[in-house]
Formats: structure tokens, C-alpha cells, sequence
């Protein structure tokens, strides 16, 4: 029944008298990132407290698991959870299991749904130190590779040989399945993890094509967002919404120099920047607004102080570029009244 929940699994299937015994499909899952966004309820609900997954049968009792493989292979599947390395019943866990039952020829893999090795080079930072610590004291060379998703793409990374001892032989990340994908050429620097030199022997999407697409994300993206326009301009409008409209613009078309008016029109942007901050609530208000959301899109990792100074300096240039657009279009009706090439009345 949907409702059933399994209390004391593994519940064997009917017509099966012990677990070695039932030959078909079996299921073993980690939680990912958003799988703990609930406290781990839904994971729970359906994989460790039910036996069927559709016509998988799920044995699994916890959030992590070890199955042990023919040929001597072993597959270790974390949770690191939200922050990235597993717990000490976890690591006591597998820490016994790699003492017992390990033997010094076999070979471990291990799946998390991060992975660190990359995430890690990236943001300059160092996580997982239980499972580093479980790798290298307690596998001592037995991982033979190491497994991932999250990054919505695929790379694999494979030791270069050296005299040094080889913890990890092999990184992949394999996470093709995601709803977009992510950039590969910002990690076509990264070459060491736990001292260990690496060598990217494959990339989907390739360094190349990742540079064209994320380049083209910018040069395309209003060919392909255009809709994108009309938020965009509402917005501008919200914070230019005070200046308009702008009638004391002949100073600047009676410059006689290109760097005259140039000067003056930075200057105008400049007192017509302060005016919004000074005198306009709607504009401020807009500002404001523009200024915690960028605030908020900012990577948590960072500092705070360094959020807020991203955060704010991308108001600023939004803020500016919306000044700019606002007096270049009165600047062009301005011209288009000199030269009589608009109606003057009313």
C-alpha cells in the first residue's frame, strides 16, 4: 500500500526466504543539496521508511550505505549534507567496515553528490576533512575512484604517475542529468587534491565549446531573452522614475569640444545620481530594492563585507547605465526639436 511504511527493513519480497536470494533490481540512493532543504523528511519518507521504489526493491535503512561488489569492489555512498563531509557515525561506520571486511586488494568507490575535490580548487577553501580523513588513513590507496554530481556536467580527472602515494586514482563528475549546464573551462587550471597531480582526460562540454557558451550567454542573451527587455526596462524606469523629464540639457550641446561635453555630461549623471538619493523616494526605494536582491544573489560563501561591496557596486553600474539611456534619449529629443524635426508645441 502507498501508506505502508517499512519498520523493520529489509522487508524480503514475497516468495523470497532470505535477502541473498531475491535476484532482482535493488536501489541505493544518496540525498543530494536539495534533498536536505526539507531536514532530510521526504529522503526518509520514501527511500529509508519504503521497500519499493516502482519495481526497484530498496533495502536501504539510512542515508548512506556500502554495498560490497564481486571481484573485490566496494561502493561507499555519503551524505555529506549541507556542509560537505560526513558525520562521526558515518565516518565510524565505514572506518569499521574499512578495517573488517576491506581487504588490502580491494577496491573502493566512493559516490557523494558534491564534489569537493573541484568545488574546493574553485573557492580557495578546504571541506570534507572526515573524508579525507577516511581516505587516506583508513583506504590508504584503496579508493580507486571517487564519484560525483551536482555540477551539471562531466569531467573525469585521472592521477599522472609519481612516486608520491596515490590516494584517489580517478575524480568524475558525472552530473549530465541536471535541468542546465554548467561551465567546464573554469576548471581547466585545477590539477592537485590531496597532493596528488591530475590530468582532465575528459570534459562534456569541452573547454572550448564551455568558453563559446558562456560567451555567447552574453552576446545572446537578448537575442534569445527578449522578453527579458521588458522587465529590464521596467526596472531602469523605476530608477530614473524622478528624472524625467530633463530640460536644462542645452549646456551640454553648447560645448564646443567632444571632451567638453563629455565632461559635461559625466557631471549631469554625476548631480542627477545624488538628486535620486537625496530627493527621490520612489528612485531610492527602487534602489534599495535592486540593492538586496543583488545582495542576495551574491555566493553565501563570500564575506559579508565583500557580498555588499558586489552587491553595490552592481546597483551602481545598473543605476548608472539607466542614467546614461535616460539622458541620451533626452539629449536625441533635444536635438530632434533644434533641428525641427519634432514638434514644439504642447
Amino acid at each position: 500500500k502507498a501508506e505502508h511504511i517499512a519498520v523493520d527493513k529489509p522487508e524480503v519480497p514475497p516468495g523470497v526466504s532470505k535477502m541473498k536470494k531475491y535476484d532482482g533490481p535493488q536501489c541505493f540512493i544518496i540525498p543530494g543539496n536539495h534533498d536536505w532543504f526539507d531536514g532530510l523528511n521526504t529522503f526518509m519518507r520514501y527511500i529509508c521508511h519504503k521497500s519499493w521504489l516502482g519495481g526497484w526493491f530498496l533495502p536501504q535503512r539510512k542515508s548512506y550505505f556500502a554495498l560490497q561488489l564481486p571481484k573485490g569492489w566496494w561502493i561507499f555512498g555519503l551524505d555529506l549534507a549541507l556542509h560537505g563531509d560526513i558525520d562521526v557515525y558515518q565516518f565510524k561506520f565505514f572506518a569499521e567496515l574499512c578495517r573488517n571486511k576491506v581487504g588490502e586488494n580491494d577496491s573502493v568507490i566512493i559516490v557523494t553528490h558534491e564534489p569537493n575535490w573541484l568545488l574546493d580548487w574553485y573557492w580557495k577553501e578546504t571541506t570534507g576533512k572526515n573524508v579525507s580523513h577516511l581516505i587516506q588513513d583508513y583506504l590508504n590507496g584503496r579508493c580507486k575512484l571517487r564519484m560525483a554530481g551536482d555540477l551539471h556536467h562531466f569531467m573525469r580527472h585521472s592521477a599522472t604517475p609519481s612516486d608520491k602515494p596515490t590516494f584517489v586514482e580517478h575524480l568524475l563528475v558525472n552530473g549530465c542529468g541536471g535541468a542546465f549546464l554548467h561551465p567546464t573551462h573554469v576548471f581547466k587550471n585545477f590539477e592537485r587534491f590531496s597532493g596528488t597531480t591530475y590530468e582532465c582526460k575528459a570534459a562534456y562540454p569541452s573547454y572550448e565549446e564551455s568558453s563559446g557558451i558562456a560567451l555567447g550567454n552574453i552576446l545572446k542573451f537578448r537575442k534569445k531573452n527578449w522578453q527579458f527587455d521588458i522587465i529590464g526596462g521596467f526596472i531602469y524606469f523605476i530608477l530614473v522614475f524622478s528624472m524625467f523629464p530633463q530640460c536644462n540639457l542645452v549646456h551640454i550641446l553648447n560645448e564646443e569640444t567632444w571632451s567638453g561635453r563629455l565632461q559635461s555630461f559625466s557631471s549631469t549623471i554625476w548631480s542627477a545620481l545624488l538628486f535620486i538619493f537625496e530627493h527621490s523616494y520612489v528612485s531610492s526605494v527602487g534602489s534599495l530594492t535592486l540593492l538586496m536582491a543583488s545582495y542576495s544573489f551574491v555566493p553565501s560563501k563570500l564575506t559579508r563585507k565583500k557580498r555588499a561591496i558586489i552587491g553595490g557596486l552592481h546597483v551602481l553600474a545598473h543605476l548608472t547605465a539607466a542614467l546614461v539611456l535616460m539622458l541620451l534619449m533626452e539629449l536625441g529629443i533635444e536635438i530632434c526639436i533644434r533641428n525641427h524635426l519634432l514638434a514644439t508645441s504642447g
